[in-house]
């Protein structure tokens, strides 16, 4: 009551009630104001995180078996793998493979006790068959070198093995090879590490870097050698 009175009969009366207000309006803005404020300094940091968020989801690199890098590999780097296994257990080796002529002889490994040729198949989808023993015995009968190590990925028809057996041949498959890096532990080795990762392609012939070409009747994509045209050798891309 005392306040309707004074608002209705005291002009003073009313111009403080509205000072009042208008103080309290300007204090309540400047409190928004300052939230508002306080609100838009974290605004930075929660934008690093929501930017930073996703990765968090991104997919991991697969890492790869042995078995895997062995198949990813090309027949080239196979070749030089099983030199440096050879190598680590003790015996003195001469690659003759590549893409030059060897008549059937990739590895000679020899210690002071035994000798071998040695015969690499990277094959990923066929066994080797009768054919391939024979062909390698006439090898080893070429050579005088009786002895023979028969290395592939996939395995050995029953019919292959029978023969290798009979002469005396050591057969060896991707399980063996795997077996052999785990035993001597050079599956921890920064050499054998470097020859699995490594993407580039190197020359079976003269062992230069190789590189990606298109053919220009087909289209279709090979790597060929950066000693083009003194070395012509080509590596087809395998699907």
């Amino acid at each position: 009551m005392l306040f309707v009175v004074g608002w209705i009969f005291s002009p003073q009366f009313r111009v403080l009630i509205i000072l009042a207000v208008c103080i309290a309006f300007a204090c309540l803005a400047g409190w928004i104001c300052y939230r508002l404020i306080k609100h838009k300094s974290h605004q930075p940091f929660e934008r690093e995180i929501e930017w930073e968020a996703p990765d968090r989801f991104t997919p991991k690199p697969k890492v790869l078996t042995l078995s895997e890098q062995l198949r990813k590999i090309d027949w080239f780097q196979f070749e030089k793998l099983i030199e440096l296994i050879y190598r680590n257990r003790g015996y003195s080796v001469q690659r003759l493979g590549g893409a030059n002529p060897d008549g059937g002889v990739d590895l000679i490994v020899e210690s002071a006790n035994e000798k071998y040729v040695v015969q690499c198949k990277q094959w990923r989808k066929w066994y080797v068959g009768v054919r391939q023993i024979r062909e390698f015995l006439g090898t080893l009968a070429d050579t005088k070198i009786p002895n023979g190590i028969f290395i592939t990925l996939t395995g050995y028809s029953g019919e292959a093995k029978a023969l290798a057996d009979k002469h005396g041949i050591k057969i060896l498959n991707e399980s063996d090879v795997i077996k052999m890096l785990e035993d001597s532990g050079m599956i921890y080795s920064q050499e054998i590490s470097a020859l699995l990762s490594d993407t580039r392609k190197f020359c079976p012939k003269c062992e230069r870097e190789m590189v990606l070409r298109t053919a220009r009747l087909t289209g279709n994509r090979f790597w060929g050698c950066s000693n083009y045209p003194r070395c012509k050798f080509i590596l087809n891309i395998e699907s």
